[in-house]
């Protein structure tokens, strides 16, 4: 079915959405002195819960932008590159991985399955790139508890996909 400038506009309308409310959740933070100062906020929870409910496209374009502007506007821009790749393919990787017959996020072994793959692309991704741009190999793993108690957090999207409303079934 070919999607109508109406549907296109709404897909959009959507997606700004989903940015603007990963945004926010990221500003929803603390800061903890592990490693070289890393965050815990629950927008590790809010992109799990899009990509599990929406999808791997809902998913990794609204952590990956979101995030990646939280880090310009609070001063964390040296950390941009890397939250904008590694949160692309973890929202992606979760998103792809939740979907089942019974439609997205619906079925639960997937769902936990999903948010472990894309722990593990947020845990290896965030070590890499540390590992290579901010400090090295040996102090990058100071901030892997960190990234851990992230989603932790994040597993929390788990309980709260049920209260999540269904998209229009024409974007899907």
């Amino acid at each position: 079915m070919e999607k109508t400038v109406q549907n296109r506009t709404r897909e959009m309308v959507y997606m700004a959405m989903f940015i603007a409310i990963v945004f926010v959740a990221t500003n929803i933070r603390v800061h903890i002195p592990l490693g070289t100062g890393g965050l815990i906020h629950i927008g590790t929870l809010v992109m799990f819960a899009i990509a599990l409910k929406y999808g791997p496209r809902y998913g990794a374009v609204s952590a990956a932008i979101g995030m990646t502007i939280f880090d310009f506007v609070s001063g964390w821009a040296s950390w941009a590159p890397g939250t904008f790749l590694v949160r692309l393919i973890a929202g992606f990787v979760v998103g792809y991985l939740a979907y089942s017959q019974a439609g997205q996020g619906e079925n639960a072994k997937r769902n936990v399955i999903a948010i472990a793959a894309g722990g593990l692309v947020i845990v290896v991704g965030y070590y890499f790139f540390e590992a290579l741009f901010i400090t090295e190999f040996y102090g990058a793993f100071a901030s892997i508890p960190g990234n851990l108690a992230q989603i932790a957090i994040g597993v929390f999207s788990l309980f709260i996909l049920k209260s999540l409303p269904p998209l229009p079934s024409e974007i899907e």
